[in-house]
């Protein structure tokens, strides 16, 4: 059957390619070895790869295809100053070919082997990628977290409008995707905290869970509550998370370069990958780690649904609200509350039982002192009437 193709074009490929996000990403790792196919060989990508695929159905061999994602991998690891594109909405933005980390790389060297695969029927074996395509091993760098001081300033520096977003990011921490998902429905007001049911379908894990707003937020966050429908979304600007998963990247990226101004720490890089040490997921750290300050690490993960610790979440969902209250304190920037376990109320009752004791004891003794006082001088006043007895009858 002549008329029907062997294969499909990388377009139709990724039009096949029902996430968004994945598709996304295939355009894009497909666009930077595009750029290095024109750097390196000046031709088109899809020509070099259409090369390849000949070469190993003539050989059955995958020498040349590791060579090229071996020379791919040593370009990515340089900047390319002088190579630029566009992009945005309208195309309007510019940027540069700069060098990616280790993990960037891997993603894509992966992401080119499936192509092979799935559009030419190439097969080559991914330990021999793993074994002879070299990719430096990559230095583990997480987003450094918010400190309290620089969760203030950082939230001072917002408008009113955003403020409340990264307010409830702060108390939550939600990924923006989920955040951009949160309907009203999702939300109970009722209870000694308001509540929010992150549904399974919103999350990365796909496990639902549950999450709290601190009473510093509350206010705020009823007022927005209040003026929206039953299925409407709280915070999301478009049915598409995707789309509001970018305005929130943006929108941080611009908030960040304004206070590097007069705060530079907040404009500080890795020097291993050139990624900012604060980006958004440092407000999801900083809940992390104010919640193992207020109890303990494990308490940290399994609050903001941490995929290791979901079997702890599950069994703990009825202690979730208590603990919380206990962290309340340490999630908090305007507003604090005292918050103390049973153990830290029993010796604070101790030592305050015991200072009062000590008082009694002490005002005693003051006590008894003033009496001896008190009977010295009724003595020495019966003296000297005496003495002014005798002088008078003398």
């Amino acid at each position: 059957m002549s008329y029907i193709d062997n294969k499909i074009t990388i377009e139709e490929y990724l039009k096949n390619i029902q996430i968004k996000t994945m598709r996304e990403q295939y355009a894009s790792i497909i666009h930077q070895f595009d750029f290095f196919c024109a750097d390196e060989f000046n031709k088109t990508a899809n020509h070099v790869l259409e090369d390849l695929a000949t070469d190993w159905e003539r050989t059955h061999k995958s020498n040349k295809i590791i060579t090229v994602l071996n020379k791919f991998v040593q370009w990515c690891l340089r900047d390319h100053p002088e190579l630029t594109y566009y992009h945005g909405k309208y195309n309007h933005i510019k940027r540069k070919i700069g060098k990616k980390n280790p993990s960037t790389i891997k993603l894509y060297v992966n992401k080119i082997r499936q192509l092979l695969d799935d559009v030419w029927n190439v097969e080559v074996n991914v330990n021999k990628i793993s074994r002879k395509v070299k990719i430096p091993k990559p230095e583990e760098e997480e987003p450094e977290a918010f400190t309290k001081k620089q969760m203030r300033i950082f939230l001072d520096s917002i408008s009113n409008t955003k403020k409340l977003q990264f307010m409830v990011l702060k108390d939550t921490g939600m990924r923006i995707q989920e955040l951009c998902k949160i309907r009203k429905r999702d939300v109970e007001i009722s209870g000694k905290r308001i509540r929010i049911s992150i549904q399974s379908k919103y999350t990365k894990t796909k496990r639902a869970r549950i999450c709290y707003i601190t009473r510093e937020t509350e206010p705020s966050f009823l007022r927005l509550y209040k003026n929206k429908k039953e299925n409407e979304l709280l915070f999301g600007t478009n049915e598409d998370s995707e789309i509001g998963k970018g305005a929130f990247q943006t929108s941080f990226a611009y908030y960040r370069d304004k206070m590097t101004k007069t705060h530079p720490e907040f404009g500080e890089k890795y020097q291993s990958n050139d990624r900012h040490k604060k980006t958004i997921h440092s407000i999801r750290s900083y809940t992390s780690t104010q919640c193992s300050i207020a109890i303990d690490e494990t308490w940290g993960h399994e609050y903001i649904g941490h995929k290791k610790y979901l079997g702890q979440y599950i069994r703990n969902q009825d202690q979730f609200l208590e603990k919380f209250i206990r962290s309340e304190n340490q999630l908090m920037i305007y507003d604090t509350i005292e918050v103390v376990d049973s153990d830290e109320r029993v010796k604070k009752l101790e030592e305050e039982g015991e200072k009062t004791r000590q008082d009694m004891v002490a005002l005693t003794k003051v006590m008894e002192q003033l009496s001896n006082i008190r009977a010295d001088n009724m003595k020495k006043e019966l003296e000297i009437k005496e003495l002014q007895g005798i002088l008078a009858n003398s």
